[in-house]
This record gives structure tokens, C-alpha cells and sequence, in this order.
């Protein structure tokens, strides 16, 4: 037996989800934050961490790899923890997304104190299985969403957490500055992710109230993750829709986790320039996410917003390889980061509108795990490709996402039937 909380009146909206923003704030925070330390950790010598004798192309592959094992478990705890919470309701699942980070992001600091990438790499795998919170979040605020309002508030979902991607960047570049203040270093960002983490569960637990109920005995299964993974491939009403976003998530994925490689490579930025470049990236996806996505799906339809921001992130992305100086690349990034809010917003919008109330937090789940699958997958290739030169990674994110706005415009069919039933999914 399943129940959702009663769609709230769009007066009583905010109140009622003010805490799950707040628990996306501060959690994409945190995640932000650690991106300037990964790229100085794994390429700065002087930083000590990696053996001072490695290539540059083995450099690039552990870059590579400490994104992608991070990934790969996101892409079991995704859609795990998804899943899970239509099992046994969003705010347990959303403890347990909290306290694994803060756990995750402790051992990351102690591997920067002890000097062990290892370490490093047990901590991203603990973080990353429990970093399913975007996915709940999503899901509970679907619950208490009424239709009309469904991609505004899936976009201000995206705007808040866009607002902790900008801000988190720029607080990792600034706490692993040592010459801003002596005691500031690459493990400082590490602590400051754990206490926010920390505080984080502690106003969940006092704020948030349950929006799902589910009387279901629960199930644990090593693979029910690759299970819920291969059932999107297979359901008639999002085969289509997960192949696209599975290209355009690899290929938006080769601009995210490696921008700061060309950065560093190319215009040799420091890791407070990159920790502001992100935040400048973070902007733009809260512009996105928070004004434009609201304003150009009520003039055009879902599948052609999702198709030309697609195309204006690959835009973008050719403007930023071909900038004739490092100045370009500051106002190319608003461009790339507008667009790709568009896209993923609408293509969000897109899958929920697949099925039924009950199935929320099922269908965010698999778009959670394609996301980290898609992550995980461009970590490694690109890690091995980036050998070649540092604007690999972002050839292949415009070509990627060219590809996915075809694939949207010949593979998807937009129609005006109703949601199918959970039982469709076989997965409750």
C-alpha cells in the first residue's frame, strides 16, 4: 500500500519544501567544493600527493579514475537509494545520503593528511554511494507538486543546487589557498564538506517532514541497482528517453569533470581561478534552472527546448577549445552552463511526465543512475583519451551532445497519453 502526501496549494508550496532546498543547497555545496582540490592533488607536484615520477598521460588516467569510481558508485546508490525511497519513505533515504557523505568526505581529508591515494579513492567510493540525495529530492518534491507547476519546481530544484555549485567551487579554491591563510589547505575543503554534511542531516532530521508512506516489506539485493538499470532500456515508455540522455549526459559529462584539466593545461589557472570559473559555471546553470526554463517552456514545447540547449552547449563548447585568449572562456562558460540547465531540466521534465504518482521515485532514480553511469563511463575513456591533448574531453562533449539533440528529434515522440501504472515497471 503506497501514499503520497496531498499535492500542496502553490501558497504553501515553499514552506513545504524549504527544507529538501535547503538539503540541495548544501549537499551540491559540498560536492562542488572538491573539484579545484581533485585537479591540484592529481596534477600540481608541489602538492605532493601523487608520485612526482608519473607521466602526464597516468596523471590524466588517476584524475580520470578518482571521478569515475566516485561515479560508478553514485551509479549504484542512485538508483538504489532511489528505489529505495518509495520503500521506506525520502527522509530515511535522505539520512542516509547525509551521513554516508560526511563519513566520505572525513576519509578524503585524513588521505590528504596521510598522503594516500588509496585512501582518497575509499573515500570518494563511500561518498559516491550515498550521494543519491538530488534523485530523492526530486522525487518528494514531485509529491507535493501540482501538474501545472511540475518543471518550475523541477527547475527550482536544479536552480538550488545550481546555487551550491557555484558557491561550493569557489569555497574549495579559497580553503585550499594556503597563501590566503596559513592553516587553509587541500585537505581544509575535505572538513569543511564533512561539517556541512553534518549540519545538513541534523536540519533534515529536525524540518523535514515524510512526503511518501509505503507499507512494503524491504528488499536487498547486491544487484537490484543493475537491475532498476536495465529495466529503463527495456520499459516502452523510457527506452527512448534514457538512450538520449545517456549520450547527452557523456557528453556533458567530458565538460564538467575535465574543464579544470584544460584550464590548468592551457591557461595553467590556479585552483582559487578554477574554484571561481565553476562558480561562474554554477551562475549559470541558477539562470538556467531558476528564469529561463520557466520562460521557454510555456512558448515551446519540452523535446525543442531540450534540443536547443543541447545545441547551444556544444556551441559553447566549440567557442571555449577555439577562445583566442583565456578571457573568452569566462563568458563562453555562461553560455555552456544556461544551455546544459535547459536541457537537463526539460529532459527531466520529459521522464517524470512518463509515469504515474507512485513511480516518482523510481523514474528519478534511473535518471540519477544514467547520470553517475554516464559520469563514471567518460571518466575512464576520457581519462585514457586525454593523452592526446587537453581539448579531447570537450571535442567529444560537443560532438555528444549534437548527437543527442538528433536522437531527440528522431527517436522520441511526443504524445498525450497518460502515465501507465507502477506495476508496468515490475519494480514494487
Amino acid at each position: 500500500m503506497q501514499h503520497t502526501q496531498n499535492k500542496v496549494t502553490q501558497k504553501n508550496f515553499f514552506i513545504a519544501a524549504s527544507p529538501l532546498f535547503l538539503v540541495l543547497f548544501i549537499d551540491s555545496m559540498g560536492l562542488g567544493l572538491v573539484f579545484p582540490v581533485l585537479n591540484a592533488l592529481v596534477f600540481e607536484p608541489t602538492a605532493h600527493f601523487i608520485h612526482a615520477d608519473l607521466t602526464k598521460n597516468i596523471r590524466n588516467l588517476l584524475f580520470g579514475v578518482t571521478i569515475s569510481i566516485f561515479m560508478f558508485c553514485w551509479f549504484f546508490g542512485a538508483a538504489f537509494l532511489g528505489d529505495l525511497s518509495d520503500q521506506i519513505g525520502r527522509k530515511k533515504s535522505l539520512m542516509i545520503c547525509l551521513l554516508g557523505a560526511v563519513v566520505g568526505y572525513v576519509f578524503s581529508a585524513m588521505a590528504v593528511v596521510l598522503g594516500s591515494y588509496s585512501l582518497l579513492l575509499l573515500g570518494r567510493i563511500i561518498a559516491g554511494f550515498t550521494a543519491g540525495s538530488q534523485a530523492i529530492a526530486q522525487a518528494a518534491i514531485v509529491d507535493i507538486s501540482e501538474p501545472e507547476h511540475k518543471a518550475r519546481n523541477l527547475g527550482l530544484i536544479l536552480f538550488f543546487t545550481s546555487l551550491g555549485f557555484a558557491l561550493g567551487p569557489m569555497i574549495g579554491g579559497v580553503l585550499s589557498d594556503s597563501s590566503l591563510v596559513p592553516w587553509f589547505s587541500f585537505a581544509m575543503p575535505f572538513y569543511f564538506a564533512a561539517t556541512v554534511s553534518f549540519i545538513n542531516s541534523i536540519l533534515l532530521w529536525k524540518l523535514f517532514d515524510e512526503t511518501f508512506f509505503h507499507e512494503h516489506k524491504i528488499r536487498f539485493k547486491f544487484y537490484h541497482a543493475i537491475e532498476i538499470f536495465i529495466t529503463a532500456f527495456k520499459d516502452e515508455k523510457i527506452r527512448e528517453l534514457s538512450v538520449i540522455m545517456l549520450v547527452m549526459i557523456f557528453g556533458w559529462s567530458g565538460f564538467y569533470s575535465f574543464i579544470s584539466m584544460y584550464l590548468l593545461q592551457t591557461y595553467h589557472f590556479t585552483p582559487l581561478q578554477i574554484g571561481f570559473y565553476m562558480g561562474v559555471m554554477g551562475v549559470g546553470f541558477g539562470i538556467g534552472t531558476g528564469f529561463l526554463v520557466d520562460i521557454v517552456t510555456k512558448r515551446f514545447s519540452l523535446k525543442k527546448c531540450m534540443m536547443v540547449g543541447c545545441l547551444f552547449v556544444a556551441l559553447g563548447t566549440f567557442l571555449t577549445i577555439t577562445a583566442p585568449s583565456q578571457i573568452y572562456v569566462w563568458f563562453d562558460v555562461l553560455i555552456v552552463a544556461i544551455a546544459m540547465a535547459l536541457a537537463y531540466s526539460t529532459i527531466l521534465t520529459i521522464f517524470s511526465n512518463q509515469v504515474d504518482a507512485d513511480s516518482q521515485g523510481w523514474v528519478m532514480g534511473i535518471t540519477g543512475s544514467i547520470m553517475a553511469f554516464a559520469f563514471g563511463l567518460n571518466g575512464l575513456l576520457v581519462g585514457l583519451l586525454a593523452g592526446v591533448g587537453p581539448k579531447t574531453p570537450l571535442v567529444v562533449t560537443a560532438i555528444c551532445l549534437v548527437l543527442a539533440a538528433v536522437l531527440m528529434k528522431t527517436m522520441y515522440k511526443e504524445n498525450g497519453t497518460s502515465p501507465p501504472s507502477s506495476q508496468h515497471h515490475g519494480m514494487h
